[in-house]
């Protein structure tokens, strides 16, 4: 994403009237005297500024010249600071180039840098213009922020990988996601939300009424940890047995698994739904007080191979429409991630 700070000039006094009254909106007004204002500035330390006051509902304001708003600081030393805090320096190590140790005799504490950038960024949100992104892709991280971990979720533009936004998440479940994810699915125009198998996206992409990529590459990665569990499982439970044709079955069902998600078969939602069937009879574990029985390998398998007969339609949606050009992967939203990482490092959290 592209964006131009320009760097305003600062008048030493206005240059022209008030047009209106600023309480009332009226335009008779009387010249009430001026002031001097000492401010923060790299090349001017003082500005004059005049007085007001409007005939129609006698209020007196003050009228800036052009640059100067109320705060001490020019508009030019907040774009300074901000770009400073964008370009990766710290709150504490802006200040000094900014001015703290006389390198241009601008005074801005660490606050003020922090105050400075929030301010851009929002004036930046709010002109932000409206565009279209037939895909979203959104993934969350975690920073630490004094020692406590903040949970923050990216928005991306699926197709050119501009992140949109990112917003700091006090909940994880499919509601809090989606109202996290509704403002920029109406606000793009999107049509598809690219994530990984967390189900709280599923509820939201539903809520939303969005088509749904799951990230193939985080969809293999975790069955290949559910498989090696399951087995592992299964191998305690048959410890002991002479024979064990349970357990070779069990295997060949988890590589055919494997299989299916490697190729991606259209009829792989259909050969899933007969390796479900097959683990039909497995039980839940049961409880007994507070004491409860782990579940059995073959249950496991039975809600795995639910899981994914259920999101089978989401991970092959790159596949059955290629019209829409999805990688399958959730790699726009990730990489939007690795950036605010470094960046984070860089700034020493």
């Amino acid at each position: 994403m592209k964006i131009s700070l320009v760097v305003p000039s600062v008048n030493h006094a206005p240059t022209r009237r008030p047009r209106s009254c600023r309480h009332c909106g009226e335009p008779l007004l009387h010249r009430h005297g001026a002031v001097s204002k000492p401010i923060e500035d790299h090349r001017s330390s003082e500005v004059i500024v005049e007085r007001y006051k409007c005939l129609s509902c006698q209020s007196t304001f003050r009228h800036y010249p052009s640059g100067l708003t109320a705060k001490n600081q020019s508009q030019r030393t907040v774009v300074l600071a901000a770009l400073m805090y964008g370009l990766g320096l710290s709150c504490s190590a802006a200040p000094h180039l900014l001015g703290a140790l006389g390198a241009l005799g601008v005074g801005v504490s660490k606050m003020g840098v922090w105050r400075d950038a929030q301010e851009a960024g929002e004036a930046l949100r709010e002109s932000r213009p409206a565009g279209r992104a037939r895909i979203v892709a959104a993934d969350e991280t975690v920073f630490k922020v004094k020692g406590e971990e903040v949970v923050v979720g990216f928005v991306v533009d699926g197709t050119s990988g501009k992140t949109s936004g990112f917003e700091v998440l006090f909940e994880g479940d499919g509601r809090a996601f989606r109202d996290w994810l509704e403002p920029y699915a109406e606000e793009l125009g999107a049509e598809v939300l690219a994530s990984d198998d967390n189900g709280s996206y599923s509820v939201a992409a539903a809520e939303l009424g969005l088509s749904h990529q799951l990230c193939v590459a985080h969809v293999r990665k975790y069955v290949a940890n559910r498989a090696d569990s399951i087995l592992e499982r299964a191998e305690k439970e048959w410890d002991g047995h002479d024979e064990k044709p349970e357990l070779g079955k069990l295997g060949g069902d988890l590589r055919e698994l494997k299989r299916l998600l490697g190729e991606l078969p259209e009829e792989g939602g259909e050969r899933i739904g007969w390796l479900h069937r097959g683990c039909l009879w497995a039980a839940p574990p049961t409880r007994k007080g507070r004491r409860t029985k782990g579940a059995t390998a073959a249950y496991r398998m039975k809600m795995l191979t639910l899981k994914l007969w259920n999101d089978w339609n989401k991970i092959r949606l790159h596949l059955a429409r290629p019209e829409l050009k999805l990688e399958g992967t959730n790699n726009a939203s990730e990489r939007s991630i690795g950036k605010s990482k470094v960046r984070y490092k860089s700034m020493g959290g």
